[in-house]
């Protein structure tokens, strides 16, 4: 099951990514507040279907894609080896109303319960170590 396809006002991650985000991706940051409230970051190495100009030219002026993410979080079912944790494959069950996310590696694991997940933004950087 594709991500994008859970995702809450996705319009422009399916312009992006028509075809789903098929590549692995890395969970580069998980931000929990008050509430059930919590933020994700999904850095993919995938490049867009489409050209943003603000982003600039793919290769030059970014190679990663970072799609923010808000939602509400039912727990942290695993956390194992942050420290480790790398680009894997994103793993994700479930239906619009709840869905685990979760990637796992050699040494490491994610694994995050939602109930739902909106789409927030998109920011780019140059990764430049390929």
């Amino acid at each position: 099951m594709d991500l994008i396809e859970l995702v809450y006002s996705n319009i422009f991650l399916k312009r992006l990514f028509p075809a789903g985000i098929s590549e692995p991706v890395f969970i580069g940051q998980i931000n929990f507040d008050v509430g059930p409230r919590m933020s994700v970051h999904i850095h993919t190495k995938q490049r867009p279907a489409i050209e943003i100009d603000k982003w600039g030219k793919w290769g030059v002026d970014y190679d990663i894609v970072v799609i923010h993410l808000h939602g509400f979080c039912r727990g942290l079912a695993c956390l194992k080896n942050w420290k480790n944790a790398d680009y894997a494959p994103l793993i994700v069950t479930g239906n619009a109303e709840t869905l685990t996310i979760s990637q796992r590696g050699t040494n490491w694991s994610i694994e995050l319960e939602c109930e739902s997940l909106i789409f927030n933004g998109c920011s780019t950087y140059i990764n430049g170590a390929e």
